[in-house]
């Protein structure tokens, strides 16, 4: 084989492994989350960009502060607005840091919400 070719075929093929990487990582975490899922209402402390096409929410689960990853990039006028609300999340009760955060379901003030969350979504929460 040509020098020439091989030197373009060896970077596309490590390309290949980090993307087959990232995919099958992103598909574990969905995975585990539907085998331990967990619900419950956090309060937005922070919201800011996070690379690209992402927002990255702190917030407080289980008394640990914990970061969520959206792929909703929101802009700065939606972030302020979104800091101080409560929203409805989906956690990993194996991993807390493996959720995702609804930012689209807003709880009310008067919601009661368990101290452990929910085991399964409440019917509230697929609107």
């Amino acid at each position: 084989m040509d020098e020439g070719v091989t030197k373009k075929i060896i970077p596309l093929i490590i390309l290949g492994f980090i993307i087959l990487f990232f995919v099958l990582k992103n598909n574990n975490k969905k995975q585990s989350i539907e085998r331990n899922p967990k619900y419950t209402v956090v309060k937005i402390l922070n919201a800011e960009v996070f690379g690209k096409n992402f927002t990255k929410y702190t917030i407080i689960l289980n008394g640990k502060k914990v970061y969520s990853y959206g792929n909703r990039l929101l802009g700065k006028d939606e972030r302020e607005e979104i800091i101080g609300k409560r929203v409805f999340l989906e956690y990993d009760s194996t991993n807390i840091k493996n959720s995702n955060i609804f930012i689209d379901i807003l709880i009310p003030d008067t919601l009661q919400v368990p101290e452990n969350g929910w085991k399964y979504k409440p019917d509230w929460a697929n609107k």
